[in-house]
C-alpha cells in the first residue's frame, strides 16, 4: 500500500518525444506539419521534427516554455494567449503569427489538460494574397480611370458639340429667313457628333469586328493609325479557321496597342503584320523599321509602351509573346493564341 501511495503522488516529468511513441509514429508525425502539445503552463510537452526544423531549434525543448522558445511581438503572444484560452471550449482555426521574416498559420486542439497545435508556414500564401488585394486596387483605380476618361470624352467633346448644334437650331427657329443656313450647320454638327460617338464606343467595343470581321477591322486600323501617321502598312492574312469572338477581341486589342506603340513611339515608314490562324490558334507577328527600344529600361517607364497590357492579354489567353527590339533597327512581336480549350476539341 505505501508503494501504490507513493506511486499516486509522484509527479510526473516531462517525457522526451523520443521515447513516448514507437518509431514508426514518430516518422509518421515528423513528415507532417509542424506539430507541438503545451500543458497549462504553455510549456512543451512534444514536438514534432518539422517544428525542431522549422523554427531551427537543436537543444531538447521539452518543458520549455513555448514563448522563450519563439520569439513574438506582444500583440501576437498575447493572441495566442487568448487563442489558447479559448480552445478549451472550441477548437480554434485560422490564427496566424509572425516569427522572423516568415508568417505561421495555426490550429488550436484541447486534450484535457493539454493543447495540441498544428502550425503551418503561410508566407507565401500572404504574398499571394497582398498581390491579389493590390490587382485589384489596379483594376479598380483603372475602372474609375477608364470612367473619368469617357466622361471628358462626352462631355469635352459630343456633349460640347451637340451643345454647338442646339444653338444652331435655336437661332435658326427664332428667325428661319435670316438664319436658313443655321439648320443646315447643326445638321453638319450633329454628323460630327455622331462621329464623335462611334469614335468613343469603337474604343470600348469595335462594332467594326462584329460587322466587317478582325480582317478588314485590321485593314480598317492599319489606315486610320499607321497611314494617318505617314507609316506605310503591308498586311498579310492567313485565315484558315474561323476565329471565335473571344479571341478576336483580343487579337483587335493587342493590334491596336501595338499600332498605337509604333505611331506614338516608334517613327517607322513601314510596317509588316501578319495574322494566321490554324486548327489549335492564332499567330499574329507585326514587325517595324523603328528607332526600336530597350526592354529593360522601358519597363521601368510607369506606361511600359502598353507593353504589360500585351503581354497580361496574351499570358491571359495561355498564350505566348516573343518581343525582340535593338535601337535603331526596329521591333517585332511574334505572339500565339490558342482558341478556347472547346474550340480545339471541334477542329480535331
Amino acid at each position: 500500500m505505501k508503494t501504490s501511495d507513493k506511486r499516486k503522488t509522484k509527479k510526473q516529468k516531462p517525457s522526451d518525444s523520443s521515447t513516448d511513441f514507437p518509431e514508426y509514429l514518430k516518422l509518421i508525425l515528423s513528415s507532417l506539419s509542424p506539430i507541438i502539445t503545451l500543458d497549462n503552463l504553455n510549456k512543451i510537452h512534444y514536438a514534432n521534427d518539422s517544428f525542431l526544423s522549422e523554427f531551427h531549434i537543436k537543444e531538447k525543448c521539452i518543458g520549455t516554455d513555448l514563448f522563450q522558445l519563439v520569439k513574438m511581438s506582444k500583440k501576437n503572444r498575447e493572441a495566442f494567449i487568448s487563442n489558447l484560452a479559448k480552445s478549451e471550449k472550441n477548437t480554434v482555426h485560422n490564427c496566424e503569427f509572425s516569427y522572423k521574416n516568415k508568417i505561421f498559420g495555426y490550429s488550436i486542439y484541447s486534450f484535457g489538460e493539454e493543447k495540441g497545435i498544428v502550425l503551418r508556414d503561410i508566407t507565401d500564401k500572404k504574398k499571394l494574397e497582398r498581390k491579389v488585394q493590390s490587382l485589384h486596387s489596379s483594376i479598380l483605380n483603372l475602372q474609375e480611370k477608364e470612367r473619368q476618361k469617357l466622361a471628358r470624352e462626352l462631355h469635352d467633346g459630343v456633349g460640347q458639340t451637340i451643345l454647338a448644334a442646339k444653338m444652331n437650331f435655336q437661332s435658326f427657329t427664332k428667325d428661319p429667313v435670316k438664319n436658313k443656313d443655321k439648320f443646315t450647320n447643326g445638321l453638319n454638327i450633329i454628323d460630327r457628333a455622331s462621329q464623335e460617338l462611334r469614335e468613343i464606343y469603337t474604343g470600348l467595343y469595335p462594332s467594326s469586328l462584329r460587322e466587317l470581321g478582325l480582317e478588314a477591322t485590321i485593314r480598317w486600323m492599319a489606315k486610320e493609325i499607321l497611314e494617318i501617321a505617314n507609316c506605310k502598312s503591308e498586311l498579310t492574312f492567313h485565315i484558315k479557321k474561323r476565329i471565335d469572338n473571344e479571341t478576336g477581341v483580343n487579337i483587335f486589342r493587342i493590334v491596336q496597342e501595338i499600332f498605337t506603340n509604333i505611331t506614338k513611339h516608334s517613327g517607322a515608314t513601314k510596317t509588316n503584320l501578319l495574322l494566321e490562324s490554324g486548327s489549335k490558334g492564332v499567330k499574329l507577328v507585326i514587325e517595324d523599321n523603328g528607332k526600336g527600344f530597350d526592354e529593360e529600361k522601358v519597363r521601368l517607364v510607369s506606361s511600359g509602351f502598353g507593353l504589360e497590357n500585351i503581354r497580361r492579354r496574351v499570358e491571359d489567353r495561355g498564350g505566348d509573346m516573343d518581343l525582340s527590339s535593338e535601337v535603331q533597327r526596329g521591333t517585332v512581336y511574334k505572339i500565339r493564341l490558342p482558341f478556347p480549350a472547346s474550340r480545339v476539341k471541334e477542329n480535331e
